[in-house]
C-alpha cells in the first residue's frame, strides 16, 4: 500500500499531477488546496497518499497536509461519498473551514459546495461531528470568521462574491482577508468592496 510519494512534478493541473518517482510516472488526484501548495512543474515534492485499490482499478490521492488526508479518509467512510466527491468537498473548503461548518452544523455552507445536497450535508454533519468530537474546538482561530464582521455578514459577503462569479473557496478567502482590514461595525458594502479590491 502506497502512503507517501516523493518525486519530481512532470505535469501539474488543478485536479491532478503526474509525479516521476525514480523513472516511474504516477497519476495522483489532488485537491485545489494541495494544488495551491505545490512548487512549480519540474520541482521536487513529497505528498501523503491515500491508495485506493479496487478489483478493476487502483487510484492515488495526494495531499500536502496530513490533516487534509485525514479529513478525506473520514469523508470516504461516509455512505454515499466516493473518493472523487471527497476531493470536491475538500477543494471547496479549507480543512479548518470544513471542520467549522460541521461543528456549527452549517448545512447551507456545505450545500454551497458543488455536488453536496441537503441530504448529504446532513449526513456529513452527523457523522463527522461524532468523529471529530472535542478534537477540533469550535473556537479554532484558523477557521473562524474573525473580528472584522459578524458571522451573518461574513456569510452574506461570501454569497455576494459567489453571485459575481467567484468560486466558493475564492470568495471565502477574499472575504476572510478583507474582514481583517475593515472595522467590526463596518457595513457589508465595505466588506464586499474590500474583498473585491483585495487591498
Amino acid at each position: 500500500m502506497i502512503v507517501r510519494l516523493a518525486g519530481q512534478i512532470i505535469e501539474k493541473h488543478p485536479d491532478h499531477l503526474v509525479l516521476d518517482v525514480n523513472g516511474v510516472g504516477y497519476h495522483v488526484w489532488i485537491t485545489l488546496n494541495t494544488y495551491e501548495k505545490l512548487p512549480e512543474q519540474g520541482a521536487a515534492v513529497t505528498l501523503l497518499i491515500h491508495h485506493q485499490v479496487r478489483e478493476d482499478s487502483q487510484e492515488l490521492f495526494g495531499f500536502a497536509q496530513a490533516q487534509e488526508r485525514e479529513l478525506f479518509e473520514h469523508l470516504i467512510g461516509i455512505s454515499g461519498i466516493g473518493a472523487k466527491t471527497a476531493i470536491t468537498v475538500l477543494s471547496g473548503a479549507l480543512p479548518e473551514e470544513l471542520r467549522r461548518r460541521v461543528q456549527e452544523e452549517d448545512e447551507p455552507a456545505l450545500t454551497a459546495i458543488k455536488g453536496i445536497g441537503p441530504k448529504m450535508a446532513r449526513r456529513i454533519i452527523t457523522e463527522l461531528r461524532d468523529t471529530f468530537g472535542p478534537q477540533f474546538p469550535a473556537g479554532d482561530p484558523a477557521g473562524h470568521e474573525g473580528a472584522g464582521a459578524s458571522r451573518d455578514i461574513f456569510a452574506q459577503a461570501v454569497q455576494s462574491l459567489e453571485a459575481l462569479g467567484y468560486k466558493h473557496s475564492e470568495a471565502y478567502r477574499a472575504v476572510r482577508s478583507a474582514q481583517k482590514r475593515v472595522a467590526d461595525e463596518a457595513p457589508i458594502e465595505d466588506l464586499i468592496r474590500a474583498a473585491l479590491s483585495g487591498s
